[in-house]
């Protein structure tokens, strides 16, 4: 379920556009060194941001239905990383992507070997040469 951006961001958009076309030409006709400093330390900053923040806040399940609305999603089957179906209302979708779900109800090895179909390592480490 995707929402609808709202009309007046939709709007001013272009304005933002816009302005950073004009703070684009000012840095270059300029050439004020702190400012380009600060852009090239905010290139750098968001990326790292973005790391630490995706670290410290991980993404959670979806549990909403998108057909009903009410928090009662669970994976259709308890072996696998797909497939989901509301407990409220019935709605299925054999094609969801439940990794998160399955993430967070425990552990994935099991899971993901089972449908790549091989068996857990037996040893304490995990060799390529391994068969089975």
């Amino acid at each position: 379920m995707q929402r609808e951006p709202s009309p007046a961001l939709a709007w001013c958009a272009p304005a933002f556009f816009l302005l950073a076309v004009a703070a684009g030409v000012a840095i270059v006709f300029r050439r004020p060194l702190s400012l380009f400093a600060g852009v090239l330390s905010a290139l750098a900053a968001v990326p790292v941001g973005w790391v630490i923040v995706s670290a410290l806040w991980p993404a959670k399940a979806e549990r909403r239905c998108p057909a009903c609305g009410k928090d009662a999603l669970q994976r259709l089957d308890q072996r696998a990383t797909h497939g989901l179906a509301c407990r409220a209302c019935g709605f299925r979708d054999e094609s969801a992507s439940a990794w998160l779900l399955a993430e967070e109800e425990g552990p994935l090895e099991e899971i993901v070997l089972a449908e790549r179909g091989r068996k857990l390592p037996t040893g304490p480490v995990d060799s390529p040469r391994q068969t089975g």
